[in-house]
């Protein structure tokens, strides 16, 4: 819990570090769109302007140069969900799928899982997301599906249109978490079928126990904290497909702007293809944002489900020697 803490106490002074390397390549880059004000003196004006009042200046690739605080409000809570929800479901399906394979090993059933969960890892989202809407889009697809697979930005709340926020983000949910899925699943197992031949593992053998009931209340508890622990450094993969499944499956969050903001306007006869700096700043801070908050919460979740990690500590458990 030591580490845990002082991860918390660091990860503002990252953030603020990474916030001034953010804002300074495009100074250092392109000094001809800021005259007449210094690398050092503009940075320290933008990390102030951002952390005092949440001011990220204003995206000028947009028609009537808008404020991008007011731009990431919208779009925000949907990157949440996403994010979110993906997780959840890659984590716990991929956990859950791992000891379901280790139950029935070298069976045709397992082995088709596996051979899934290969493929997820393997195609890209953006692959798989742009394949669903050939499939099952309702004006173009192949089997036209209405419902889920129409891919039309709806900004909604849980709580005030639940069916259209499910529409928008059940199968972005399902295409994101598949990878993560996939790379929990690939690990569970592994772990798994490497803790039934400890010895608390073969002592409940020898007590009678069958195969599934090992795998369920002892290997299967060992494998869960590691496999939840790689989840959190595979946050920053993650974050990358966040702004892939909202480009090709139209889910309205913040990130869906980065390909505007990098210079690919709707209509380049109205405006220049040039990157919108600003834009593209604030998006990835808030990439960085997520990437910290999301890998500290994981953290924990890790220290919860083994407290031997939150011990674990240089020196830890190390008796002195007599007479030292």
């Amino acid at each position: 819990m030591r580490q845990l803490v002082g991860r918390l106490v660091g990860a503002p002074f990252l953030l603020l570090g990474l916030s001034a390397l953010i804002y300074s390549i495009p100074r250092w880059t392109h000094p001809e769109q800021y005259p007449g004000t210094s690398v050092a003196a503009g940075v320290r004006h933008d990390v102030e302007r951002i952390f005092l009042h949440l001011d990220f200046g204003r995206a000028c690739g947009w028609p009537g140069c808008p404020p991008i605080h007011d731009m990431w409000l919208r779009g925000a809570p949907m990157d949440l969900w996403l994010l979110g929800g993906a997780m959840v479901i890659g984590i716990w399906g991929g956990i859950r799928g791992g000891l379901w394979c280790a139950q029935r090993p070298r069976s045709r059933a397992a082995r088709t899982v596996e051979s899934a969960a290969m493929l997820a890892y393997c195609v890209p989202v953006y692959v798989v997301g742009l394949g669903l809407l050939v499939l099952f889009n309702p004006t173009f697809g192949r089997f036209p599906l209405p419902g889920f697979f129409d891919a039309r930005a709806r900004w909604a709340s849980p709580f005030g249109d639940p069916w259209a926020w499910l529409r928008t983000l059940l199968v972005p949910w399902l295409v994101l978490a598949a990878p993560l899925a996939a790379m929990c699943m690939r690990l569970t197992l592994a772990l798994t079928i490497e803790a039934l031949d400890e010895h608390y593992t073969r002592t409940a053998f020898a007590k009678g126990l069958t195969r599934r009931e090992v795998v369920r209340r002892h290997a299967g508890r060992a494998a869960a904290p590691a496999t939840a622990a790689f989840a959190s450094v595979s946050v920053p993969l993650l974050v990358l497909n966040v702004v892939l499944v909202e480009r090709v499956l139209s889910v309205p969050g913040f990130f869906t702007y980065t390909w505007r903001a990098t210079g690919h306007p709707p209509n380049p006869n109205d405006y220049p293809p040039l990157p919108d700096y600003q834009m593209t700043a604030a998006l990835m801070l808030w990439a960085a944002v997520l990437t910290i908050v999301v890998s500290l919460v994981l953290e924990f979740v890790v220290v919860r489900m083994d407290p031997r990690v939150g011990a674990s500590a240089p020196g830890a458990g190390l008796a002195p020697a007599r007479g030292a």
